[in-house]
């Protein structure tokens, strides 16, 4: 089959077991896609890039399949299956913040359910990602939360990733075997880059937690609500994402500019309670798919504690700083004050 007959085949296979969108899913260069495969070395070793190689993206399934069939990865047509982790290593202990009080709890199972998903490259190259937006385990390779985060991995590290090894060298020994291959010195190189953005990852309790802390806010306690209002964003995590339509039950995903800016400083008044809400709602509606953000000041007065009136002088100052802008019931929230529009 050629190459055109193959992408187009392999587009289709996405489309009908709901793998990736065809038109996200990069067509492969002509130099990855027809590079050769490579050759033994004189002592018969091979380089651990072999395994990358796109002609051998039936044969890594077909592993995975079987190495871990007693999990049932891998077992339907689909690309996406279970982060096994949680099969080969301790529990993760986090804590979970819920009506004021702090409880420990165990990793919970979606974190891992549906994670991880295997590519093929624009390099032609055979990589796995992980699309877990809630998993806590930022020291992995391929959290979406490490800012050192490598993304695609390729085989070797995958089973790293599941088993905890400390290298690579039991993970590269365990695919050889399987594959009947001597593999040589393995060089890191990454499967493919990406162009990431970066949001802050602000946990939703605490914004939450914010607001209703200040619902009786008085003019000398706004000093301390901005200090806080900062400090919640600045001491979040600043995560890589790969596109902008990112959703979590745990965090709001903030643009920087949120500091860069100076917004909540500009604010610099109780309506910070009311901008905080609008963006955490503002990215629930659009996980939803509602992008048009249908809102009264009487739908939002309860969920803040207060009154229809107070809700419109909030609406007034934002709306006068350029925060927020209304066409008729709609509401859109931003993070450029007016005074940079033309800046």
């Amino acid at each position: 089959m050629d190459r055109d007959k193959l992408v187009e085949a392999w587009k289709k296979y996405g489309a009908t077991y709901n793998v990736f969108v065809p038109e996200e899913q990069p067509t492969p260069k002509a130099e990855g896609w027809e590079r050769p495969m490579p050759e033994p070395s004189d002592t018969g070793t091979f380089d651990p890039q072999l395994m990358k190689h796109w002609r051998f993206f039936t044969a890594t399934r077909n592993f995975l399949r079987q190495r871990y069939a007693e999990h049932g990865i891998l077992q339907s047509p689909a690309l996406t299956f279970d982060c096994l982790v949680p099969k080969y290593q301790k529990p993760l202990r986090v804590s979970e913040a819920k009506k004021g009080r702090r409880k420990k709890k165990a990793d919970p199972d979606e974190w891992y359910a549906g994670a991880v998903r295997m590519l093929m490259t624009d390099d032609g190259e055979v990589g796995f990602t992980c699309r877990s937006r809630e998993c806590l385990r930022t020291q992995c390779k391929l959290n979406l939360q490490n800012p050192k985060r490598k993304s695609p991995v390729d085989i070797f590290s995958l089973i790293q990733i599941f088993h905890g090894y400390r290298s690579v060298a039991k993970a590269t020994q365990i695919v050889a075997e399987a594959f009947e291959v001597r593999i040589g010195k393995f060089e890191f190189k990454d499967v493919e880059k990406k162009p990431l953005i970066k949001r802050y990852a602000v946990p939703k309790w605490a914004i939450y937690d914010l607001i209703q802390r200040f619902s009786d806010v008085r003019r000398q306690d706004i000093p301390r609500l901005v200090d806080e209002s900062v400090e919640l964003v600045k001491s979040s995590q600043l995560v890589e994402l790969e596109h902008g339509r990112v959703f979590s039950n745990y965090f709001a995903f903030m643009w920087p500019q949120i500091l860069d800016n100076q917004v909540l400083e500009k604010i610099n008044g109780a309506s910070i309670r009311l901008y905080l809400w609008l963006l955490v709602e503002q990215e629930e509606r659009a996980r939803r798919n509602e992008f048009a953000m249908r809102l009264s000041d009487a739908e939002i007065a309860p969920e803040l504690g207060a009154s229809k009136q107070t809700i419109g002088r909030y609406r007034q100052e934002l709306e006068k700083l350029g925060l927020i802008k209304i066409k008729g019931d709609i509401w859109t929230a931003g993070y450029t004050p007016k005074s940079q529009w033309n800046s």
